[in-house]
Order: C-alpha cells, then sequence, then structure tokens
C-alpha cells in the first residue's frame, strides 16, 4: 500500500528520523506511538504529502486515498452548515447528486430522451458508490460524535475547535479513505464518544495510522504499533498491551545478549593480553583478534526519559470533611444542570467525575473552587487548603519569567534540583528549563500551569482534564504520584487509564443529582455496561455500592411505620414481583415468536410483536423501579 525506504528526515537542525523504514500493508490498524517531540505527527505529514523527503524515498499507488486529521483543522471556518460540511467529504456524491437534482429540474419543463437516459446512468452510478445510504450514514456519523440534530443546521464556524475537530472526524470517516490518518482524535471527545469511535474504528474496512497518547483507546482500535524511538521505527504486532510484553521481551534479550557478549570479549581480550607475547600462541592470537573486529558489537540504547520519582506534599492536615454540598443547584438559561443536590467529599478520597460533554462536570469544580455563581451551599471543611486546575489558570502565568523561575513561584522550599525534576515531568528538559513563558505554546503554558497547581503542597486538588497535553510517559508519572498523594483529589478526564489508576470512586451527573460510585472505574464500567443508556430507568436495582446523594439530611431516621402499613408494603412487594415474572413470561413468548419465519418474513407482525416486547419492558421498569422503592421502605422499618 505505501512504503517508506531508507528514509531520513531532518527538522529545525536535528534529525527526526535517519535511515528508517517503515511498509504499511492493507487492513492494517496502526497505533503510532512514542515519546512527544520524537517525531510522530511529522512522520503523518510525510506519509499525507504535506512534507517531502530529502533523503530516502516514499512510493504508493496514484489511486491511493488518504485521509489526515490533524490538530491544523481547528483553525478552518466554513460557512456551511455541520451538516453540509460533513456530507460534502463525499465530493464525488455531491457532484453525482447535483446533476441528477438539476436534471430533474429540467426535466419538469423540457422532456427529452437524451436527459433520461442521463438521468439513469448517474442515478445508477449514484446507488454504486453508496449515494443512498449517504445521508442517513452521515447523520449516524454525526449522532455518534455528539451532534444533537438542532446542532447539525447551524454553521460551523460558530462552533468550538473541538466541535470543529469531531465535524472534520466525521467527514473523514464519511468519506471512508484507503488509508486514513487520525493524530491525536480522542483530544477534544468525551468518554462516551471515545467508546463510540472506538466501536466505529473497530468495523471499519480500510487501513488506519492513530497518534494517540490514550493506552486504553489503542488497545481496542489497533492490531499493530509502529514506535518511534531513537530516530528509528520499531513494529510490533498487536495492541499496545502487547506491544509493551513483547518491547521488555525485546529489552530483556538484548540485555542478556549484550551481556554474554560482553562476557566473551573479555575472555578473548584476556587470553590475547595473556599470550600476546608467545611465539607458540601468536597465530591464536592473531586469529582472536582478526575475529574481535569482525564482531557485530551489540549496543543498548539509552532511554530517550530518564526514570523520574516526584511527590506531591501537603503542608497541613485537614479535617475529616473536605467539602460539603447542600441543596446545590445550577442553570444556564434553560439548561439545568444541577437541582437541589448533596454531596461529600472525605479526607483521602480521590474521585473521578466521569460523563459526556455539557453534563456539568468542569462547572461542578468550579462551583468547590468558588469561582463559579450557584444556588445552595458549597462549605470546605476545617483546614482544607485547595489548589485548582484548568485551562483559565494559563492567564496567571507571569510572561516575562523563564520556565523555571516561574515554577520557583509558588514556594522557595524547592531546590533547582527539585524544580527540574518536575519540569522534566512535565516534558520541559534541558535548556528548555529557561525558556520563557510567553514562547511557549498553549499546551506547553498548560503543562507549566499543571506543575504550578500541584507543588503548592495543597491537601486538596481539583483538576480539569489534567492530562489533556502530556505523553504516556508523563501521564503515567504523574497517576503514580497522584496514587501516592496523602491528600483529597477530585478530577475531570477521558483518560480511562488514568482514571483507573487513581480514582477510589467515581461521580456522575444524572437528573440533575450527583450520583456516586464506591469503588474503582474498571467496576464502575463493569457495572454501568448492564444499565440502560442514560437517563432511562434502570431495570435492576442499583447494587449497595451505587449512591444517589440525597437532599436530606444525611442521618437516617428509624421508621416508624405500624405493623398494617409494613404488612401492606410486604404485599406490594410480592405483588409488583408477580407482575415483573409474568411480563418476563411474556417477553420470552415474544422472543420466540420473532425467531417464528412466519412472522420474521412478515414486516408488519415482527413491528407488533417488536412493539409488544418493547411496551412489556418498559413497563417491567416501572414496575421495578416501585417495588426497588417499596422495598427501601421495608427495610427501613426493619431497623
Amino acid at each position: 500500500m505505501l512504503a517508506l525506504v531508507d528514509f531520513s528526515f531532518e527538522f529545525a537542525g536535528r534529525y527526526l528520523y535517519k535511515n528508517a523504514g517503515w511498509h504499511i500493508k492493507p487492513s492494517e490498524k496502526i497505533g503510532l506511538v512514542g515519546l512527544n517531540g520524537t517525531g510522530k505527527s511529522t512522520l503523518l505529514r510525510v506519509v499525507a504529502g504535506e512534507f517531502d523527503l530529502r533523503e530516502g524515498s516514499l512510493s504508493k499507488s496514484s489511486s491511493l486515498k488518504i485521509g489526515f486529521l490533524n490538530q491544523d483543522l481547528l483553525s478552518l471556518e466554513f460557512q456551511e452548515s455541520v451538516r453540509d460540511v460533513v456530507m460534502a467529504g463525499r465530493e464525488d456524491l455531491v457532484i453525482i447528486d447535483t446533476e441528477i437534482n438539476q436534471l430533474l429540474h429540467e426535466l419538469e419543463t423540457d422532456y427529452d430522451d437524451k436527459r433520461i437516459n442521463r438521468l439513469t446512468d448517474l442515478q445508477d452510478q449514484f446507488g454504486q458508490l453508496g449515494g443512498y445510504d449517504w445521508q442517513s450514514q452521515g447523520d449516524k456519523i454525526l449522532e455518534g460524535l455528539g451532534f444533537t440534530t438542532e446542532m447539525l443546521e447551524k454553521p460551523l464556524k460558530e462552533f468550538s475547535g473541538g466541535w470543529r475537530m469531531r465535524a472534520m472526524l466525521g467527514r473523514l470517516l464519511l468519506q471512508a479513505p484507503d488509508l486514513l490518518l487520525l493524530d491525536e482524535p480522542t483530544n477534544h471527545l468525551d468518554l462516551p464518544t471515545i467508546e463510540w469511535l472506538e466501536n466505529y474504528l473497530s468495523d471499519y474496512q480500510g487501513t488506519y495510522v492513530i497518534v494517540s497518547h490514550d493506552r486504553f483507546f489503542l488497545d481496542k482500535t489497533v492490531n499493530r504499533i509502529a514506535e518511534v524511538a531513537h530516530q528509528q521505527l520499531y513494529h510490533y504486532k498487536g495492541n499496545f498491551s502487547d506491544y509493551l510484553d513483547q518491547k521488555d521481551e525485546r529489552d530483556e534479550m538484548l540485555q542478556r545478549r549484550f551481556e554474554n557478549q560482553q562476557t566473551y570479549i573479555k575472555q578473548q581480550m584476556q587470553f590475547i593480553s595473556r599470550f600476546r607475547y608467545k611465539a607458540s600462541k601468536s597465530t591464536a592470537v592473531q586469529s582472536r583478534v582478526k575475529m574481535l573486529n569482525k564482531i557485530d558489537r551489540i549496543e543498548l540504547k539509552d532511554k530517550e526519559r530518564g526514570d523520574f520519582d516526584i511527590k506531591f506534599n501537603i503542608r497541613v492536615n485537614p479535617g475529616k470533611q473536605i467539602v460539603d454540598m447542600d441543596g446545590v443547584s445550577k442553570s444556564y438559561g434553560d439548561l439545568h444542570i444541577l437541582h437541589d443536590t448533596r454531596g461529600q467529599i472525605m479526607r483521602g478520597d480521590k474521585i473521578a467525575i466521569v460523563g459526556a460533554n455539557g453534563k456539568g462536570k468542569s462547572t461542578l469544580l468550579r462551583m468547590m473552587h468558588g469561582s463559579e455563581p450557584h444556588e445552595g451551599n458549597v462549605e470546605l471543611g476545617w483546614n482544607v487548603e485547595s489548589a485548582f486546575f484548568a485551562q483559565h489558570q494559563l492567564e496567571a502565568l507571569n510572561l516575562k519569567n523563564d520556565l523555571l523561575n516561574e515554577l520557583g513561584t509558588v514556594s522557595a522550599e524547592y531546590t533547582e534540583k527539585e524544580l527540574r525534576t518536575v519540569l522534566g515531568c512535565f516534558l520541559f528538559t534541558g535548556q528548555e528549563v529557561f525558556k520563557k513563558v510567553k514562547v511557549l505554546s498553549g499546551g506547553e503554558k498548560s503543562r507549566l500551569a499543571l506543575a504550578k497547581t500541584l507543588i503548592t503542597q495543597s491537601n486538596f486538588l481539583l483538576l480539569d482534564e489534567p492530562t489533556n497535553h502530556l505523553d504516556m510517559f508523563s501521564t503515567s508519572v504523574l497517576a503514580e504520584a497522584l496514587e501516592n498523594y496523602e491528600g483529597t483529589i477530585i478530577f475531570v478526564s477521558h483518560d480511562r487509564t488514568f482514571i483507573s489508576r487513581v480514582a477510589n470512586k467515581i461521580w456522575w451527573i444524572e437528573n440533575g443529582k450527583i450520583k456516586e460510585y464506591l469503588g474503582t472505574f474498571d467496576e464502575f464500567n463493569e457495572w454501568n455496561a448492564n444499565r440502560v443508556v442514560e437517563n432511562i430507568p434502570i431495570v435492576k436495582a442499583a447494587p449497595a455500592h451505587v449512591v444517589e446523594i440525597k437532599t436530606e439530611e444525611p442521618t437516617v431516621k428509624k421508621s416508624t411505620l405500624s405493623k398494617n402499613q409494613i404488612q401492606r408494603l410486604e404485599q406490594d412487594m410480592a405483588k409488583f414481583e408477580a407482575e415483573i415474572k409474568e411480563f418476563e413470561k411474556s417477553n420470552i413468548l415474544l422472543t420466540d415468536m420473532m425467531q417464528n419465519p412466519d412472522i420474521s418474513s412478515n414486516s408488519e407482525k415482527l413491528i407488533e410483536v417488536m412493539n409488544q416486547h418493547k411496551a412489556n419492558l418498559d413497563l417491567m421498569v416501572q414496575l421495578q423501579a416501585k417495588y426497588d422503592e417499596t422495598m427501601e421502605a421495608w427495610l427501613l422499618s426493619q431497623e
């Protein structure tokens, strides 16, 4: 499909690649990984034809269609609606569709065989190219990427950069090029949309290359890994986890081969030194000298990034309760985020707030920080010292300082070595620590602001997307440091590996209430996979570790129900349970009916049976909710 042979690429006075090679074969799903600055995005631009090679060669078929999603697309401003921009990705269908509509218009007043024949040919061609599914497929993609029906008719230029990037991704997916190049496609997506994209790519028929720092995403979407390191490309079969295992095995095997070779060389050198001047051994000595000169020496590459051991300390210990939220409501006009809800954060909690964009995750953080107006009470506990990281923190950076001095403004307690270590974790190494803040990119400023937040020695951290501009190595270092952090954390992130490592509780907002899962993110995912889609009642009762944080006082009063009332509750529970079982039996019969050829071949009968099946499920959900409510009241009466 495409081959890069013995290619080198120099950028800003240094080689990113030196005599490297890469063959991309049909149907390969490749994850391109490596540390920041090693040239992953540059390599995609080479493959896309945006950068020319001075050394080496790139060969590909002249008919190969390449689609490239890159961060430059954020700056594009389209006058057309979101739907029109995405549909225009299939330029071949747009041209044919335009001509078909023109011919239909002409035939209304000027009917002739030539136009009829041309229209027939175009309609056949349109169908063969998938034109009759074109717009519905585009709408499905846009829905999966989070666009509502109302959003589709608005001009794309009115949307933020993140939404523009989603639209451009949708445009590329609709194009379905032979080779799809995706540079950090999950950067502007929330968790539900990332999961949708994973499923979409798993069924994608073409070949693609993904640059991503999301390990979980790569594990789900790729079957090959190309690693950029030491100006070379190293190739591995399998997903990202397989790559890590193979890389460890390769490094261990290379280490053993190196040690064995060094032992062998040492033995030969000892023989040469011992018998160098002995005439009877001169032939043997010369033979071994020649052999050592010809030996292919094994070299161990130094790590491109050293080991970082950082720790975020706290200045003072807080009380047991960190945050108490009571009767909190928040709205933006007609958009209601929270309504009369409550929540508590206790010392030692490490809470991840998850959910789709627009649900109020960042708003909730700002409310706790005190920078977002709201109704109700949000109070910090005794001795709580908070530090907040969000993108607007960039404005607080002093543009005149260099990185080392700017980080040092947090506290005079840190040594230069400690500050350099922290900066190294956040991808600033060597002489980069002396760069002025004013010359940093937006992503670099974000990393610096995050570093400043984390070394404040606060005992309560509020972090909004802390891993957005970090590579996998730095994200892993940060996760380890936060795992060992003795304070309390609440954070928003779409990096599932990071969430899995750091969080011991999960929060999400549903129907205006804060919900809490008392467990890890992996456990939450397993439980959540069994739920119906968000905002639909849950069929099964939620397990004990799922909590809706009630608006009432946290202390539960003992029930004062009479004996007759308790007996009535028990009768109601038995009644609801019996009715649920009847609906279950009915749906078993309906399922059998749907599989009956006489019904499955008759669309009207099949739709009727399916509608009845759905109606039964809806009634079962309502009954289960009543049963759960009655059960809670009965349990309370038993205390």
